[in-house]
């Protein structure tokens, strides 16, 4: 079916003369307004999410053990030199990259929703606790993947796919 450019132009047209009291009752500029108010919010809301799981704490403690890492790897570098690097990384870059992610993955009401979590005594222990259970965690993969890899390398062997270890 073909729409004729007429007549669609006219019924605009009318749509729009007739609409034109109501439509000049909102501003033209209030959509931009609110969702400049939301993006303010959930970006506000986030950035109380992450102080409240001491994000940017575990930030510093990430770029001093990268410092450390570092000076380790460079002692002809003085100290002067790496207080100085060290004044050029902030947290808060960091946490303003970070920010993205959670407007991707999470709408502003479930950020809210983890904040409520969060400062509940269970997500405060949440917090205080997971750090350890993901290290403790990481161990135990590690443990788990070497003997798997140990079992594919005797199977393999047995069945001829490869050569007998020394």
């Amino acid at each position: 079916m073909k729409i004729n450019f007429w007549f669609v132009a006219v019924v605009l047209s009318l749509t729009t003369t007739s609409n034109r009291s109501a439509l000049a009752q909102i501003p033209t500029n209030t959509i931009a307004q609110n969702n400049n108010a939301q993006e303010i919010e959930i970006t506000t809301n986030i950035k109380k999410l992450l102080d409240i799981t001491f994000t940017k704490n575990t930030f510093k403690y990430l770029i001093s053990e990268l410092l450390n890492n570092f000076k380790s790897e460079y002692p002809q570098a003085p100290q002067k030199f790496w207080d100085t690097f060290a004044a050029e990384l902030k947290p808060d870059d960091l946490v303003n990259e970070i920010i993205p992610l959670y407007k991707k993955y999470f709408t502003n009401e479930e950020i809210k929703q983890l904040i409520a979590f969060y400062e509940t005594p269970v997500g405060q222990k949440a917090i205080t606790t997971l750090p350890q259970i993901v290290q403790d965690s990481n161990l135990i993969g590690i443990k788990y993947g070497t003997a798997v890899a140990k079992r594919a390398l005797k199977k393999l062997e047995a069945e001829g796919y490869i050569r007998p270890s020394k």
